[in-house]
């Protein structure tokens, strides 16, 4: 029976799920894995046609398609862990978005850190990888490099991209398991591992788990990248307000949140610097705007009705 489910959210993203899905048998060498499709989309469904044609043809994984009709990011995420949690035989989940890809080793890279270090969840790196290209700064800039960590436990993690979940995980927090508060606004992910390590979860990271990310062109661009940042900054807050509800907990974020913008806009003087990261620079500034605008009661849909499924 498949102990590992390999689970997939999709919204109208036909082409990288096709490349995620034909490369995944071949850097998956096991015989307990179960590949999940949750298609978001149930006007289209472009990713389900996906799924259904590689079967046709014999694909070289089980797998298993979920039609999810409700949008949202914590729609898709939750029916995915229902799913999975409904199998007995399941052990973990590993979850990946459908714009990327693993590289050799990744499930197993995952696998081996949880179990040598006794880990509730794994991550790894995601490395762009940019369609054209692009800009030189691009390729240097915070939102699209990889996070380096040592091997083995870790701190907090911030992203679903590419996990690996243990069943026991699930059970240490309540459901929902993804908040729908965040159906639309992103940030679901970093609110579930932010109350799986209040409760207690143990943390790895496996930088031989990488997966690849496709970067496209617009993307690559300083408008993409300032308004990244400033989602950034709103979901963080959003979440962190959720972690410290009340008068007391506001004032707290508020006091330091003006004082990180106090930081930044003194901070602003190094763009005239030789040399200097200005991109990461500017992109901070923004992001600290982003966290009072938040605490404001803003921030609270960034996916339109057309793109707002699993990203």
């Amino acid at each position: 029976m498949p102990a590992v489910w390999i689970a997939i959210p999709t919204f109208r993203r036909p082409e990288q799920l096709r490349h995620l899905l034909e490369a995944l048998p071949g850097v998956t060498d096991r015989h307990d894995v179960m590949v999940l499709v949750a298609d978001n989309d149930p006007v289209r469904q472009e990713g389900a046609a996906v799924v259904r044609s590689l079967l046709a043809v014999g694909y070289g994984l089980p797998i298993t398609l979920l039609t999810v009709a409700q949008p949202g990011l914590c729609a898709v995420r939750n029916a995915i862990a229902a799913a999975a949690l409904d199998d007995p035989a399941m052990r973990f989940l590993a979850m990946i978005d459908d714009d990327e890809w693993p590289q050799p080793g990744w499930l197993d890279a995952l696998l081996i850190c949880q179990a040598q270090v006794g880990a509730d969840v794994v991550a790894g790196p995601v490395d762009s990888c940019f369609v054209g290209q692009p800009p030189r700064w691009a390729r240097e800039t915070l939102v699209f490099r990889a996070e380096e960590r040592p091997w083995g436990a870790t701190g907090m993690l911030w992203a679903s991209n590419n996990l690996l979940v243990g069943r026991r995980a699930f059970a240490m927090i309540g459901v929902p398991f993804f908040d729908p508060r965040f159906n639309r606004s992103g940030g679901e992910d970093l609110d579930f591992l932010a109350r799986l390590h209040e409760a207690g979860a143990r943390f790895g990271w496996s930088p031989d788990a990488r997966v690849s990310e496709w970067v496209p062109a617009e993307r690559a661009r300083l408008s993409w990248v300032l308004k990244r940042m400033w989602r950034i900054g709103c979901t963080e807050t959003m979440a962190r307000r959720k972690a410290l509800p009340g008068r007391i907990g506001a004032a707290k974020l508020l006091a330091r949140s003006i004082a990180i913008l106090g930081l930044r806009t003194a901070g602003l003087a190094a763009l005239l610097l030789p040399g200097a990261r200005r991109v990461d620079i500017a992109g901070q500034w923004v992001k600290s705007w982003a966290r009072l605008y938040a605490l404001a009661g803003g921030a609270r849909s960034y996916y339109g009705a057309s793109h707002y499924g699993a990203l």
